[in-house]
């Protein structure tokens, strides 16, 4: 016997959303859950994303990070960020290196950069903290005092991004391009993993009390 329309139309409506008070416990559980584990995921993704820039805009300065915080040998680290600042320094991205972290690296910093032929005039030394906050906020704030807008990021690609949003966040128009070879520069498991919990607790508790230093203009 065939179906009567009746039975047809009912055959052919979507399930109804759950309406019990279990049922609705049990969709919002399921949300949250995808959204704990997609949080996470996307800013993994963000950083294996911008670890890929190479942005050669000019800029009013070079921001050598201070690659103290990295896990391994720091002075093969540093020889592959130095190599790549005066890389970008002869192709005339911008006219000066600021350097960043204690005294003892940038003094080191310096004499490999004056070894690879950057004027000893153009590179600027500050004393900041070993963390990427710390630096970037000393920067972000000697900036501000010079009316500078724009600078050119120079650190390891996994930590790109965080140093990006950091930067961003500081009010400094940021321009990445991490070193691309030698120590410190894979993308390794470990690496990521790392970053993308402090990029998380960037996101979450950082950016919300960073002060606005450097004032881009609108004109």
């Amino acid at each position: 016997m065939s179906a009567s329309p009746a039975d047809s139309s009912r055959q052919l409506r979507t399930p109804d959303l759950p309406k019990s008070a279990r049922g609705w416990l049990v969709a919002g559980i399921t949300l949250v859950i995808v959204l704990i584990l997609l949080v996470p995921i996307g800013a993994a993704m963000q950083i294996v994303l911008t670890a890929q820039f190479d942005d050669r805009t000019h800029t009013q300065a070079i921001v050598l990070m201070d690659p103290s915080r990295f896990w391994g040998d720091d002075s093969a680290v540093l020889q592959s960020r130095t190599d790549h600042a005066a890389e970008l320094y002869q192709a005339q991205i911008a006219p000066v290196i600021m350097l960043t972290g204690q005294d003892q690296i940038t003094a080191i910093e310096r004499k490999m950069l004056v070894a690879k032929g950057v004027p000893n005039r153009d590179i600027v030394t500050f004393t900041t903290s070993i963390d990427t906050l710390g630096s970037l906020k000393m920067i972000a704030a000697v900036m501000g005092d010079l009316k500078w807008e724009s600078a050119t990021l120079v650190t390891d690609p996994p930590n790109a991004a965080r140093a990006s949003a950091i930067a961003h966040g500081f009010g400094i128009d940021a321009h990445l391009s991490p070193a691309k070879s030698g120590p410190g520069t894979a993308m390794t498991s470990d690496y990521v993993g790392r970053e993308t919990a402090a990029l998380l607790r960037y996101y979450f508790l950082t950016r919300w009390t960073q002060p606005k230093l450097v004032q881009q203009n609108q004109s």
